[in-house]
Formats: structure tokens, sequence, C-alpha cells
């Protein structure tokens, strides 16, 4: 079961987190905090008196975001999922480790499938229709796919493997020839965080004591994933 708590503490994280690089884009600040010098004419010209505003904004959101993230990683060590699996996975820093214990009920995800659908993974439940409620977590999908995936891949995390892997079979299949390398990305990416899920699932699931079973296509459609 999730921790309202500490659910609301990742999320509050994160707004402050979002706060800060508004005020840093307002203020033309660049990642580090230091001012970007900006071509002459370009410039965007505000008070003196919101600048000062923007810059307190600025600072007060970097204080929170800061205290906040030392509460979290402290109460991550209270989570065995952490501290027995998540921990030692190459590529999963303290935080993202924050969002996957708050965004995943592990008691309710009775096969990992569920966790492949509720991330926008699972074939046919990966597109968004406008109009339409996403059929997923959107924002749980953008931490798993653009930042973790990412982090995967600069670290070549072992899980790198099935990136690449993929990615070389679906240059190879006639369909996915006349995808752009940005499509053949994406789905590669989505497939190495699948396997990713796939351990974690297990891994989580006897933690807690609770039954595992096999993808829904390995237990009835016989299909088994090779990396």
């Amino acid at each position: 079961m999730i921790d309202g708590d500490f659910r609301t503490s990742v999320k509050s994280y994160y707004d402050y987190q979002a706060m800060r690089v508004r005020m840093g884009n307002r203020l033309k600040m660049k990642k580090d905090g230091e001012e970007q010098v900006i071509p002459e004419g370009q410039e965007h010209v505000i008070s003196e008196k919101v600048t000062e505003v923007f810059h307190e904004l600025y600072q007060n959101a970097e204080l929170m975001e800061a205290a906040i993230e030392k509460y979290i990683k402290k109460e991550l060590k209270s989570y065995p999922v952490y501290t027995q699996f998540l921990k030692d996975v190459k590529g999963v820093g303290p935080m993202m480790a924050a969002v996957i214990i708050s965004e995943y009920d592990i008691t309710i995800a009775t096969t990992v499938s569920k966790m492949w659908a509720f991330t926008g993974v699972a074939p046919g439940r990966d597109r968004l229709k406008k109009g339409e409620k996403a059929p997923f977590n959107t924002w749980l999908r953008a931490k798993m796919c653009g930042v973790l995936g990412s982090s995967f891949l600069k670290c070549k995390s072992p899980y790198s493997e099935y990136y690449y892997n993929m990615k070389s079979r679906l240059e190879g299949e006639e369909r996915w020839k006349e995808k752009t390398p940005m499509h053949r990305h994406k789905a590669a990416t989505r497939y190495m965080i699948k396997m990713f899920l796939r351990d974690l699932y297990v891994a989580w699931r006897t933690m807690e004591g609770l039954s595992v079973r096999p993808p829904y296509e390995e237990e009835y459609l016989g299909k088994k994933h090779i990396a």
C-alpha cells in the first residue's frame, strides 16, 4: 500500500523543483544558478522590484527542495525495496527510487503486466488520444522513460543492454525501417523500462511475501522475453 505522507513529500519536492526552475528561467539563470549572458538587443528587462521578488522565490524554492530531499532520503531507509534492491540498481538514484515507491502500489500489482499498463509501456496502453483521458500515469511515464531511461543509458547500466539489443532488432525489421530514429529510440527505451519493472515486480512482491506471476504473454501466450 502506498504511504500517503511519503507520496505527498515526493510530489512536493518536484513542485518546488518546478518553481525553482521557472523562477530561474524568469531570471535568465543557468541550471547551476549562475546568470546567463544575454546577447545585446535580446534582453527582456524587468524592474528591480520584480527581480528581487523572483530571486526570493527562487531561493525559497531551492531551500524547500533541499529540505524535502533530505527528508525523503532519510525515509527511504525504512523501505526494504530501496535498501535491498533499488539502492543497488545502477542508474536509480534516491529521488527516482522515491518516485517508484510513492507511485506504485505493489499490493495491487498482481502481475508485472499491470505495472507496465500503469506506466504506459504496455502495447496498446502506451498512446495518448486527443480528448481522452490517458489510460496510464503520464507523470510516472515521463519519469520512468524520460529520466530513468536516460540515466540507464548515460551510466551504462546493465539494463542498457536491453535498449541496444532491442534498438538493433528494430532497425532490422522491415516495418520499423520506415520509422524515424526517435521512434525506434522510444520503443527501445520502453522495452528497457519494461525489463526493469519485471525485475522490480519480482523483487518487491517477494519481499512483501506476495505471490509472483509471469507476465500475461508468458503465462497465457507462451511468449518469452529475450535480451
